[in-house]
């Protein structure tokens, strides 16, 4: 199987299994079907959140949640080619979230069963991380904790989002 643009690699050993939820992982991501990452994750899974290191998700029924959530937020989601090492593997995807462009790198990690137990998200640029934190956590806080929270988290996020967009377009002209 491709893991990169050309080097190939078999998915038999220690790999195969993390390669496996990663292929299921990629479908999910680009079809939005939270239904199918349920099936790659552990039951005790924790989702490290791309915006801030003060959150965790955990558990199956909350990060199922969670992608229902992203997943509602993201448009034209597109992935790479993954890469596993032993119980251990990444892809990286782009995707627009209020019409701005990001990148993202999921970086997973399996138990012996192939689910996985661990799970990290690094999004980049700046512009697209600040967008995704005005769009995402509003809704997430409203189906955790209720709307008047939700719009308080958006009231928070939104006037960011907006000055790091807008910085975004001015500084580099001074770089």
């Amino acid at each position: 199987m491709c893991l990169t643009k050309g080097l190939t690699m078999p998915v038999s050993g220690p790999a195969a299994p993390v390669s496996a939820a990663l292929a299921a992982l990629r479908a999910a991501g680009e079809s939005g079907d939270a239904d199918v990452v349920a099936e790659v994750l552990a039951p005790d899974v924790v989702f490290h959140s791309p915006m801030t290191m003060r959150l965790r998700f955990e558990g199956r029924q909350e990060v199922v949640a969670l992608h229902r959530d992203i997943f509602a937020v993201l448009d034209d989601l597109i992935t790479s080619e993954p890469l596993a090492v032993g119980d251990t593997g990444s892809f990286s995807f782009r995707a627009r979230v209020r019409g701005v462009e990001l990148e993202a790198m999921n970086l997973v990690r399996c138990n012996e069963q192939g689910q996985i137990v661990d799970y990290t998200v690094f999004v980049r640029a700046l512009p697209g991380l600040a967008t995704l934190f005005a769009a995402l956590p509003p809704r997430v806080s409203a189906r955790r904790r209720g709307r008047l929270k939700g719009m308080l988290a958006a009231s928070l996020a939104r006037p960011l989002a907006f000055a790091i967009r807008t910085a975004d377009r001015f500084v580099p002209a001074f770089l």
